[in-house]
């Protein structure tokens, strides 16, 4: 959201007493509706919601005993952008069989690592894995996270 959106947000909140929330749903929808906004192919509604990973495992991963078969890095993306290559990594690593992958969200302002809680919960790309986790301070720490993929 620019700063003139802000403003204008603000003053419309102010001199109209309108609900803040409608009108960032109104903002997501718009986004939404972008043509550069991907939405997953896939839906499996059978499928349990994502959990934590152990941290045995996650310890694991950083000691190299388990390997990260892919990484992408979201460093200097706005939200939608990052939105977009988080869905079409994950897709793109499943249909190669990667198990274990790592995103990287940065630290920073944690607009995109608080997003990426959201996007792991949606209903439309939780099927498609197992569980997430805060990955090692080796590999990032609270900048990364480590995704384990569902099997095709």
């Amino acid at each position: 959201m620019t700063e003139e959106e802000d403003k204008k947000a603000w003053k419309d909140f102010t001199e109209n007493g309108r609900n803040l929330k409608d009108h960032f749903g109104k903002i997501k929808k718009e986004a939404q509706n972008k043509k550069d906004y991907i939405k997953p192919k896939r839906k499996i509604k059978s499928s349990p919601k994502p959990f934590l990973l152990e941290k045995r495992l996650v310890k694991k991963i950083a000691a190299k005993k388990i390997t990260t078969d892919a990484t992408l890095d979201l460093h200097g993306t706005d939200r939608i952008t990052a939105r977009n290559k988080f869905i079409s990594f994950i897709e793109t690593c499943r249909n190669k069989n990667h198990k274990y992958i790592l995103i990287i969200t940065g630290k920073g302002k944690g607009l995109i690592r608080k997003s990426f809680f959201e996007w792991v919960e949606d209903d439309e790309i939780f099927p498609l894995i197992v569980g997430y986790s805060h990955a090692h301070r080796l590999q990032g720490g609270e900048g990364a996270f480590v995704l384990h993929l569902r099997k095709l």
